[in-house]
Order: C-alpha cells, then structure tokens, then sequence
C-alpha cells in the first residue's frame, strides 16, 4: 500500500506538474502575443509621431507662406498710400499756391476798384425823393405790403 500511496502521490505530482507546464506555456504564449502587440503599438506610435512631424511641418510651410503674401500685400498697400499722401501733399501746396495767386489778384483788383472809383466819383447831389403815401389800409389800421413774397403770403391768409 505504501508503494501505492507512493504512486497515487507521484502520479499526482505528474499531473500538477503538467498542468503547471501547460499553465507556463500558456503564459508563454501570452506574453508573446503581449509583445506582439506592443511591437505593433510601438510601430504605429511611430507612425503617428512621423505623420505629426509631417503636419506641423506643413502647417509651419502653409503658415509661412501665408505670412510672407500678407506681407506683400502690407509693403503694397503702404507704398499706395505712401504715393497718395505724396499725391495729396502736392495737392495742397498748389492749392496753397494758387490761393496766395488770387489773393494777389484780389489785392490789385480792390487797389483798382478803389482808384477807379475816386477817380470817377462825381459830386454828390441832393435829391428830392418823394415819399411813398400811406394806403388805405395803412390808413385804417392794417399792415402795409412791401415786396411780392408779403404780397403772396397775405393773398393765402
């Protein structure tokens, strides 16, 4: 019996040694496949940092160009500017210029209104301008009409 219990014993060593082994084996495989994995995670961590340095690259490249035609078109619109103010400047010195001409006119126009006028002013005569006389209805009271534009507004009264 003993050599039996001893069987029974080693028999069951065997079977808990082979289910240990296939236990390792299992884990084995496991782990390769773990490592598997995270190669290929490792490959497409990879990929994603090449394509990021793609993009930022090209959002870099899209950004510089963008950056120097907005600058062409400041440097463009500056010199316009830079022109029409020049334009605008030489503008108001003519303009200057020719205000100080006709003042100039001015002046010996009035100089030449003033002699004239001495030169041809006759005596000043008195004479008798004969009143206007009342109207009828200034005479009772009313209001007297001077001009047409009075004349029209009483006639719409």
């Amino acid at each position: 019996m003993q050599t039996r219990g001893r069987a029974i014993k080693a028999s069951r060593s065997r079977d808990m040694l082979t289910a240990l082994e296939n236990r390792v084996g299992n884990l084995e495989t496991s782990v390769r496949n773990i490592k598997k994995t995270l190669e290929l995670v490792e490959r497409r961590t990879d990929q994603f940092d090449s394509i990021e340095k793609q993009l930022r690259k090209f959002m870099l490249d899209s950004l510089g160009a963008n950056a120097k035609k907005i600058n062409e078109l400041v440097n463009s619109t500056m010199k316009k500017l830079t022109e029409m103010d020049e334009t605008l400047k030489d503008m108001v010195l003519a303009m200057k210029k020719e205000i100080e001409e006709l003042k100039g006119e001015l002046t010996i126009y009035k100089a030449a209104l003033s002699n004239g006028m001495l030169s041809s002013r006759l005596k000043q005569q008195a004479m008798d301008v004969p009143k206007p006389e009342k109207s009828t209805d200034e005479k009772r009271g009313g209001n007297a009409i001077g001009i047409q534009e009075e004349f029209q507004k009483e006639l719409k009264k």
